[in-house]
């Protein structure tokens, strides 16, 4: 049977009370114990995103302050007899005006407010004026209403309420008591909707409550808005699966899918989502988007509690701990600096999901990060370490003294903390125990030894990373004292920090680029 008197859920499960205003605790008792002690300010400006309730909360105080039945303290407040509460609910209160600033933002229409004004209110105590969407307002017409809130009327107060804080010009501000509007977390929104849809008798699964909640992003209207579409499809059984065709949506699934055939560098599951993606139909923005949110929370996973921050279900936090541990942080960072590019250019493009396709199979591609500190471990391990002769050591002196001399070599210290003492195969020694430099003062590295091995130790390197070892061939080694090997590199942009600077997260920069 056809329900005429059917109410959609933001109007239906609009607030009617501060007890029910969610997410903004310090907002609403900053507001209720200025009224409570009479220190009431001639202007408010309430500022937010869409749906957090700032008209609601402008109603709200207009009951407060002009209720005659103690409105903070009575939750029942409309069922009063001669109470100005329902009226004002009803928006049919004739001392509480609303304006519509988007559709009437000229000067003319702001006149006719301050016109009115400046006449008493009708039978409640103050005459209160809402104005919505006020950036919307002309500058003649801020002009126009700036004067009235230098020296407003006795028994006139004035409600602002704007998305677009920036809009609002310094001195209207300046003339206002600001209150900012947080995001509603998403565990208060999934509260609400549970709630609601209990007292509509609707049966959900928690994924489909989580889905609407997170895609709300902080709005509690949109949050009712998606629910009221999903009901409508779901009849009265809401399931995820539903819910990713009203919604375009894409699991958390599909995602660590993409990221995980990055990482393994698996092209045969990347294509198959890929395809998965683009069979679903989602806006590829949003896609990326979610991308984006995803790697973010990898890498708050990887930290220490970091975890936490994320408003999500313990399970999926769960999954994140256990995928985050196979990453390195500094490759979701090298992924995110590529996705940033790509939300900025894709709305650009006229072939956006092959733009989205190539930029994954970019990431493929895409090759992990290594310390130089590790390179280098690998390429000192081969080396013969000896003890040098008193002709050994001058001999070095003057190799060095000659590479120094030269004035077209730019030298950086590498700090070999720990070099492992290999004794030469060829001779009695080759079952010998390897020793520390740390624990041995008496042995050393020979500079003319490493000079010798330099190429074997540049194929190493090369091995690895070929970047690096590119740059370590136009190089060549100058001074050894104990731990520190000095290296030249001639005309070559490059900085190879001391071990010190790596184990600090400096890593290395190999022409500008960061590795």
């Amino acid at each position: 049977m056809k329900n005429d008197n059917y109410k959609i859920l933001a109007l239906k499960y609009r607030p009617k009370n501060f007890n029910e205003l969610i997410g903004q605790d310090i907002m609403v008792q900053t507001i209720t114990n200025s009224i409570q002690l009479n220190k009431l300010p001639n202007a408010y400006l309430l500022t937010g995103i869409r749906g957090v309730g700032k008209t609601t909360t402008a109603r709200l105080i207009a009951k407060a302050i002009n209720c005659n039945k103690n409105f903070i303290n009575n939750e029942q407040c409309e069922t009063k007899e001669h109470c100005h509460c329902r009226e004002i609910s009803e928006t049919k209160h004739l001392d509480v005006l609303e304006m519509d600033a988007a559709s009437r933002t000229g000067i003319d229409d702001v006149r006719e407010l301050i016109e009115s004004s400046k006449y008493n209110p009708t039978n409640a105590k103050y005459k209160i004026f809402i104005i919505d969407e006020v950036h919307m307002l002309t500058n003649q017409a801020f002009n126009a209403l700036l004067r009235t809130l230098e020296e407003p009327p006795p028994h006139g107060k004035f409600i602002m309420c704007t998305t677009d804080i920036h809009k609002v010009p310094d001195t209207i501000i300046s003339r206002c008591q600001r209150f900012d509007f947080n995001r509603i977390s998403i565990n208060d929104i999934k509260e609400s909707i549970i709630s609601i849809l209990a007292k509509e008798k609707i049966e959900s699964d928690t994924e489909s409550i989580e889905a609407i909640a997170a895609k709300s992003e902080g709005s509690m209207r949109d949050a009712l808005s998606m629910l009221d579409q999903v009901i409508a499809f779901s009849d009265n059984k809401i399931n995820f699966k539903d819910l990713e065709k009203i919604l375009g949506l894409i699991s958390s699934e599909v995602y660590f899918r993409l990221t995980d055939s990055i990482k393994d560098k698996n092209a045969d599951i990347l294509l198959e989502t890929l395809m998965e993606v683009r069979n679903g139909g989602v806006p590829v923005d949003d896609v990326v988007k979610g991308l984006n949110i995803h790697i973010r929370n990898l890498m708050y996973a990887s930290l220490n509690d970091g975890v936490n921050i994320l408003d999500m279900s313990d399970d999926l936090k769960k999954e994140y701990i256990k995928s985050s541990k196979l990453w390195d942080i500094r490759d979701l960072l090298r992924i995110t600096e590529v996705i940033n590019e790509l939300e900025l250019n894709i709305n650009r493009s006229s072939q956006p999901y092959i733009m989205f396709e190539i930029t994954a199979l970019k990431l493929l591609e895409m090759d992990q990060t290594v310390s130089i500190e590790e390179l280098l471990n690998q390429s000192f391990k081969n080396l013969e370490v000896v003890k040098p002769t008193e002709n050994d050591q001058k001999k070095n002196q003057i190799i060095r003294n000659d590479i120094v001399d030269e004035e077209n070599f730019k030298s950086k210290v590498i700090n070999k903390k720990k070099i492992e003492q290999v004794v030469d195969k060829t001779g009695d020694n080759s079952n010998s125990i390897v020793e520390s430099m740390d624990n041995k003062d008496d042995v050393v590295l020979d500079i003319q030894d490493i000079i010798d091995k330099w190429s074997d130790i540049v194929t190493g390197v090369t091995n690895v990373r070929t970047s690096i070892g590119i740059v370590m061939e136009h190089s060549k080694p100058i001074n050894l004292e104990k731990r520190l090997l000095k290296v030249g590199i001639h005309n070559q942009p490059c900085l190879l920090y001391t071990s010190d600077a790596a184990d600090e997260g400096l890593g290395v920069d190999l022409g500008g680029r960061r590795i």
